[in-house]
């Protein structure tokens, strides 16, 4: 296995033992992005509730794609993940049972993934689907958290199906792959799994933290618009309620760790993979606002956290977003 390692200065060395340093585009981009960040956290900061009362609409098909469809990041980084490991095991390791034990095993935490990524999807569909023929908004109560309301057999089966076509396409991309390109998919995917496991915790006890009232909950409590609300710095402590930072946000901001699944001689597609991971992250945020689930400075404070992640992350990984040459 081959890490990156640090030198007497303190900067990271690729694997072939050239010095790694920020690009440019890298600083220039990710200051951009904080500079926006920040001043969609003062705009929040003050005017949260009527940028919610101004773009509110729990009927929005926008908000509605997000919300059934977007929340896949983190578990489709944990796949692809896995199965990089799973068929790294495969190459790698000689003894034949021992082989299949391992691969097996890295499979059965991909299968696992994979039936989380339908759990979500199929849950939220079928609320979409049963708000639509109750003549109520597609987004009531849809925000939160799974339900089982889709049949079982439908999400295991999907998943066997999904899971065993995935896999035959993992392997045979990473068969023909040189030992310097498993050896950097394989970091990747470890450090992959790492950032999930940081961003999920993060988010989670802040929300857990936080209190905080969303604001299609708002008309809910009280009996008066806007009764429970309180502004993002404000702790309300273990309460039930779960705003503040989005959850959907930070899974829509773990799309663009997926390009460093890119081998590093594929320049196109890593720009292609960044610019997908970039839109998602903004994309999935403006939705949440717009289907009511969240306040602006929940998406931003979200993002500002995940968006921080990964980019500490690729410098652990020593790789650019988009490389400007080989190493």
């Amino acid at each position: 296995m081959q890490w990156t390692s640090t030198n007497f200065s303190g900067q990271s060395q690729n694997k072939d033992g050239n010095i790694f340093k920020t690009t440019d585009g890298e600083k220039k981009t990710f200051t951009i992005l904080l500079i926006i960040g920040f001043a969609s956290l003062l705009v929040a900061t003050f005017f949260d509730k009527n940028v919610t009362s101004a773009v509110m609409n729990q009927n929005s098909i926008f908000g509605n794609i997000f919300q059934n469809y977007a929340d896949q990041g983190a578990g489709i980084v944990l796949f692809a993940a896995f199965e990089i490991i799973a068929w790294t095991i495969w190459r790698r390791i000689q003894g034949e049972a021992l082989r299949y034990i391992m691969t097996g095993g890295a499979l059965v935490f991909a299968f696992n993934q994979m039936l989380a990524i339908l759990q979500d999807m199929l849950s939220y569909t079928y609320s979409m689907l049963n708000n639509l023929s109750k003549g109520i908004p597609m987004g009531v109560a849809n925000n939160t958290s799974s339900v089982a309301n889709y049949p079982e057999p439908l999400r295991w089966s999907a998943a066997l199906i999904l899971t065993i076509l995935l896999s035959f396409v993992f392997f045979n991309w990473l068969k023909n792959k040189d030992e310097a390109d498993i050896s950097y998919l394989l970091n990747a995917a470890l450090i992959g799994i790492a950032v999930v496991f940081i961003a999920q915790t993060t988010i989670g006890e802040m929300k857990t933290l936080w209190g905080r009232f969303r604001p299609y909950e708002m008309t809910t409590v009280s009996g008066k618009a806007m009764s429970e609300f309180t502004p993002w710095y404000h702790l309300n402590g273990v309460n039930g309620h779960n705003s503040f930072p989005s959850g959907h946000t930070m899974s829509g901001w773990l799309f663009l760790y997926l390009t460093f699944f890119v081998p590093r001689g594929n320049i196109s597609l890593q720009k292609k993979m960044t610019i997908f991971g970039i839109a998602m992250g903004i994309l999935t945020g403006l939705s949440r606002v717009r289907i009511g689930a969240h306040w602006l400075s929940d998406v931003t404070v979200s993002s500002l956290i995940v968006g921080s992640i990964i980019f500490l992350a690729s410098r652990l990984l020593a790789a650019h977003f988009v490389e400007s040459k080989l190493n």
